[in-house]
């Protein structure tokens, strides 16, 4: 997957679409000559609303291959699952292959393991692409890692936060000596348009320092003499003495790197001073993401850049420093280093080298590996594993000379995050530590006395009497799982397996300071063959009626009669801390249809808001209005019905979308009638 210097999607510089007239009367042909005219000029965002609508007009599969693409460039990967999906299933002569690899690559990296694996034996079964087989080869070398890896339990990894986060992309954090972070960002909230009216929208180098309560402040951009207007400032890294900032500015034409040049400024005090080019290393190709080094007992820079000569696209280099800005030519670091794919982001520290890389065997896109330095050369590179890596693209990684603090990138979904698009779409900076002292659980799921394997436990931290963050894992080769616990908190454990009812367990970890470990049995009961009278399991994705919620004609208000239902369902949801649910709600056939669009979205809009007033996390609830979409009865427009007939249709349902994957529900809820949808 090749990326800019900057780590964003680029497509995030958007150029201003605006048509004569409504979107909906445009022919497919102008659509799709102006989609083809926003694509080529990298406003892929345009491109893609207007390929979606034509699509839905003409159902073209290399337009559909076509939507794919963007999804995958733009790294909405849910979308692009969906889209490539789509492709495979109806590429009947097989004229994709390589939508074949890439759908099969998407779930990897959406932590499809097994439908991955059964993804590319599909590949082979269709091609004989030596150089397509080869790159599948390798997916499924890093999906055998990653089923076999678990992070070490001492390493906590958690989202920096929104005083550094932003938007859009933050990469290259690096910590000085004296214990300052440095990263590179565009901070900005909103999307940027280039129409002339965009203003500052350029890379620069921010710095920060922590406060007294160990939070970081807001970051400040370095001055003019180091962000230079009208270029892209990226990448600090500095020397081991903190003396030496070495970064990178570059020039973009739309979504093109046309240049990209590595500088070198030195520490006059509390300031930088004026940047000066490194000599007899940049030149007509791009050089990025430098970091200070020490071989052979000399300074050196590494640096990732696609000059001619390597083994693939970006390789790793290293040049050394021979006085002021004079620089030796520069060296490839070799095939054990560099792949047929993009090595960057170098780090080097106490004598390793850490750098990310697509070329390699990864758990999920782009990992991050090291390779340990002897004095005369470099060893074969090594995954750094889970924790470190997840199934996401992780890069940016630097640590602290004791070895137990640092940072990376990576764009992985956490708590915090606020991506200007997709969840996925923006590399974040997240803080990692190696912890000295280890409280940690060992819980085991059992039946009486047997072990039971497949099970998904989730730890929760309760907070003000009220479950919080969570951490899930789940196994199909173990029935124990262990979890790193902070002291002083009280927890739930909550261990769900198909067959059984939810089983759970609290303990606290209050008053221990030193290494302890938890140890705790967590018994589920078989549900029966024959489910109670009163009683019945509903599975993921099957809609309930909620049949006490109704409304009145044309309102969004909810009647006093839904107290009982929204009481349950208020019940439901603190039974089951994860279940995430879609509530959906429901018209009668009269009125406009557009307007009915809106109006069952407001009243599935007042039941969430009735959930969440009443402590429910608003993100574990999906409000979704279906207008006269799914009639229930013969009420379809133009058929005379009473008001009460009409009413049926006035309904509340909600179907499980995340979380368990069945739950019990009292059969009165919904009065046996589960709404079954195709």
């Amino acid at each position: 997957m090749r990326r800019s210097f900057l780590c964003i999607s680029a497509a995030f510089i958007m150029a201003h679409l605006a048509l004569a007239q409504p979107v909906d009367e445009v022919p497919v042909e102008m659509k799709l000559e102006v989609a083809d005219e926003r694509l080529e000029i990298g406003d892929w965002y345009n491109a893609l609303t207007l390929y979606e609508e034509a699509y839905s007009e003409v159902r073209d599969l290399a337009l559909a291959h076509q939507i794919a693409q963007l999804h995958l460039l733009l790294r909405d990967f849910k979308r692009a699952e969906r889209w490539y999906g789509r492709v495979v299933e109806k590429d009947e002569m097989n004229r994709y292959p390589e939508a074949v690899f890439e759908y099969a690559r998407i779930l990897k990296i959406n932590g499809k393991y097994q439908e991955a694996i059964d993804g590319f034996n599909y590949l082979a079964n269709i091609t004989e692409n030596d150089s397509l087989l080869a790159l599948a080869d390798n997916e499924v070398a890093g999906i055998q890692l990653a089923i076999k890896e678990e992070a070490p339990i001492e390493l906590v990894v958690e989202n920096i936060g929104r005083s550094i986060n932003s938007s859009y992309s933050e990469n290259s954090p690096q910590m000085t000596p004296e214990g300052d972070l440095y990263f590179s960002s565009i901070k900005t909230r909103e999307l940027i348009v280039l129409n002339g009216k965009e203003g500052d929208y350029f890379s620069k180098i921010y710095s920060t320092s922590m406060d007294d309560e160990g939070d970081w402040d807001r970051a400040k951009a370095l001055p003019k003499a180091i962000n230079r207007e009208g270029y892209h400032t990226s990448g600090p890294g500095f020397t081991p003495d903190g003396s030496r900032m070495y970064f990178t500015r570059a020039l973009m034409e739309l979504n093109d790197i046309i240049e990209s040049r590595i500088y070198a400024s030195d520490r006059n005090g509390n300031s930088w001073s004026a940047p000066n080019e490194i000599r007899n290393v940049n030149g007509d190709y791009i050089n990025k993401n430098p970091a200070a080094g020490q071989l052979f007992g000399k300074e050196v820079v590494f640096f990732s850049s696609d000059m001619e000569g390597g083994f693939g696209g970006f390789d790793l280099y290293y040049a050394t420093r021979e006085g002021g800005d004079d620089y030796s030519l520069p060296v490839n670091l070799g095939p054990k280093i560099n792949s047929p794919g993009d090595e960057i982001t170098p780090f080097f520290q106490n004598n390793r080298l850490y750098f990310s890389t697509d070329g390699r065997p990864s758990l999920g896109g782009i990992d991050i590996y090291y390779s340990d330095w002897d004095g005369e050369a470099f060893d074969e590179a090594q995954n750094m594993g889970a924790g470190y890596n997840s199934s996401f693209d992780d890069l940016s990684f630097s640590i602290n000379t004791a070895g137990t603090r640092g940072f990376i990138v990576s764009n992985r979904p956490a708590d915090g995050s606020r991506s200007v698009k997709s969840k996925t779409c923006c590399d974040e900076i997240f803080e990692f530590e190696l912890r000295e002292i280890v409280i940690d659980l060992l819980a085991q799921v059992v039946e009486g006395q047997t072990p039971l394997t497949g099970a998904t436990v989730t730890l929760f931290e309760i907070e003000n009497n009220k479950p919080g963050k969570a951490k899930t894992k789940q196994s199909d080769e173990t029935s124990i799982f262990q979890f790193l616990l902070d002291s002083d908190k009280a927890y739930k454990v909550i261990a769900e397996l198909d067959g059984y009812y939810p089983g759970e367990i609290e303990f606290n970890t209050t008053g221990i300071v030193d290494q302890f470990t938890v140890k705790r049995l967590i018994p589920l009961e078989r549900i029966p063959d024959t489910t109670r009278d009163d009683v019945e399991i509903v599975m993921i994705n099957e809609p309930i009626r909620l049949n006490k919620i109704y409304y009145d004609y044309d309102d969004d208000k909810i009647l006093p009669d839904a107290a009982e239902d929204l009481s349950y369902l208020l019940e439901l949801m603190n039974t089951y801390p994860d279940m995430v649910i879609e509530l959906s709600s429901h018209t009668d056939a009269r009125g406009d249809d557009d307007y009915n669009d809106r109006l069952s979205l407001r009243r599935a809009q007042s039941a969430k808001n009735w959930l969440t007033s009443r402590g429910i996390d608003r993100d574990r609830i999906e409000a979704v209005g279906y207008g006269e979409q799914q009639i229930l009865n013969h009420c379809i427009n133009g058929m005379d019905c009473t008001d009460e007939e009409h009413r049926l249709n006035r309904r509340t349902e909600f179907k499980i979308i995340a979380g368990p994957t069945s739950i019990q529900i009292k059969k009165e809820l919904q009065g046996g009638n589960t709404q079954k949808k195709n």
